[in-house]
């Protein structure tokens, strides 16, 4: 009986690795690249912008910002990557530009919205789920 439970104790020590490399097989630097094309709503003509802003992923956790938090122009960019690469991420900024922002937001107003995204091992995508469109890339 002691050798049994001794073998199963090594068989599961042995396999618990292999359980914590799953859930961090993302963990790591990020660069992330944020596109949102000129709106063509018919009442909205906010102009067009491309961001670049770094990420880290820890523990399947990801966390970007763009320019210095509370500021306008601001981004925080947060969330969970699932073991099969899929995310819902929030992002969190501050308007900017009017002149960029759906319906010329004034400066300084805050906004947050979704992004569903899909992950791999180098590079994943995801797309803004509510107001204009924007595409999200994300490359190691």
């Amino acid at each position: 009986m002691r050798l049994t439970s001794f073998a199963l104790a090594v068989m599961l020590a042995s396999t618990a690795p292999a359980q914590a490399q799953g859930d961090d097989k993302f963990d790591g630097a990020w660069n992330v690249t944020l596109t949102c094309p000129a709106n063509s709503a018919d009442d909205d003509d906010a102009r067009g912008y491309t961001h670049h802003f770094p990420a880290e992923v820890r523990k399947s956790l990801i966390r970007g910002t763009h320019k210095a938090e509370g500021q306008p122009g601001w981004h925080f960019l947060h969330g969970r990557i699932h073991e099969d690469g899929s995310a819902t991420l929030h992002l969190d900024g501050i308007v900017n530009n009017p002149r960029y922002a759906i319906n010329n937001a004034q400066r300084g107003k805050a906004y947050t919205y979704r992004i569903e995204a899909q992950f791999e091992a180098t590079k994943g995508t995801g797309q803004r789920l509510t107001g204009r469109v924007c595409e999200f890339t994300f490359t190691r």
